[in-house]
């Protein structure tokens, strides 16, 4: 393990129980004892740890005080789990958008000294709550939760019921209910993601930008920043904007859309989601439409967009920072004694912008 890794796990477990024994620390990790009071001096002198005899104790929180959900000690080494905690993480889907986050949860929280125990709710309003009323009656010391819907205000106010800290991971709680008021949240902003794919086209001379997306928790933000952009660039505001059926006709839906979109003057599209974008390609390529000659395409989530037939521009949101965050979010409150607490908290992270294959200036040939 590398030494800085090595004490951030110092840290975390400090951050829980407030002191640490150097012999014990050090048999768990499998290191010697030498090293650990190596980094309790490093650690020391840096102002982040007091030593003691035989270890440390933390200058952070009160062992002792005002967490209502405070970990139990680690287990012994040798024992099946001998997490200094452990979160519960439910999502919708485990193969598609959510096994970035999964992974930046995953190892954030294994860079504390915890574990992370997955429930999904496959897009279930009843696995969902199941899922949720599971880790709340059980052993988990935190719990990150995506909602299968974005205005969850059911499944809010039960995790407002939680005595555990809660972080709701991709979905905005700002308006949820008043039960709901003690919960965080990390999430993209996706509406800021919108503008970003529009201005680029934008800068590259398009005025018409028409939108074609599937119905999911992530349109509305994406219309919100499209409609917002559309007006602070002062582009055409009759370009067409769909939402298309994912359920019925995909294609000859994208082919109607696509002739509207000619019809219009429109010269380039933002997609959403990823893997409609790859079908959404495919379908203007066999109309003998070319991307990008006669329309540019920009995809949301990058995924996938840069395997379609015509490799995509495509905005990533922050994916597995969010999973991170989120992480470290559940925790420092797990580990803040209440008497030292502090505002609660709604994170947004920005998205990113690929620049690929699938769009083109305006006064290119």
């Amino acid at each position: 393990m590398h030494p800085s890794q090595r004490q951030e796990r110092i840290l975390a477990e400090l951050r829980i129980h407030g002191s640490l024994s150097a012999t014990d620390f050090a048999a768990r990790e499998g290191i010697s004892a030498m090293t650990v009071r190596r980094d309790l001096g490093e650690l020391a002198e840096r102002g982040v740890l007091r030593r003691v005899h035989g270890g440390a104790v933390s200058v952070e929180t009160y062992p002792t005080a005002g967490v209502p959900h405070r970990p139990a000690p680690r287990s012994a080494p040798g024992e099946p789990n001998n997490a200094l905690f452990t979160l519960g993480l439910v999502v919708p889907d485990p193969g598609y958008y959510f096994p970035k986050i999964v992974a930046g949860v995953a190892e954030r929280t294994d860079a504390l000294g915890g574990r992370v125990v997955l429930g999904i709710s496959q897009y279930d309003k009843a696995l969902e709550r199941q899922q949720i009323k599971r880790f709340m009656s059980s052993e988990i010391d935190g719990l990150l939760v995506t909602t299968t819907i974005a205005d969850a205000f059911g499944t809010l106010e039960l995790l407002g019921e939680a005595t555990m800290p809660v972080v709701v991971v991709e979905r905005a709680v700002t308006e949820a209910p008043s039960g709901a008021a003690t919960l965080e949240s990390v999430r993209s902003d996706h509406a800021a993601g919108a503008a970003i794919a529009i201005r680029h086209l934008a800068d590259l001379g398009h005025r018409s930008v028409g939108v074609a997306m599937f119905d999911t928790p992530t349109s509305p933000q994406l219309q919100i920043g499209y409609d917002r952009a559309v007006r602070q660039l002062g582009l055409r505001t009759d370009a067409p904007v769909e939402v298309i059926d994912e359920m019925n006709a995909v294609g000859a839906a994208t082919r109607r859309y696509v002739k509207r979109c000619l019809g219009a003057g429109t010269t380039a599209v933002f997609v959403h989601s990823d893997q409609y974008a790859v079908e959404f390609v495919k379908t203007v390529l066999e109309m003998g439409v070319a991307i990008p000659g006669d329309l540019s395409v920009v995809a949301y989530d990058d995924e996938v967009a840069a395997f379609a037939a015509v490799p995509l521009t495509a905005v990533a949101p922050p994916k597995h920072d969010v999973g991170r965050f989120a992480a470290t979010m559940c925790f420092e409150r797990l580990s803040t004694a209440a008497e030292l607490g502090f505002a609660r908290r709604h994170m947004t992270l920005a998205p990113t912008l690929s620049v690929r294959q699938s769009v083109r200036r305006m006064c290119d040939s």
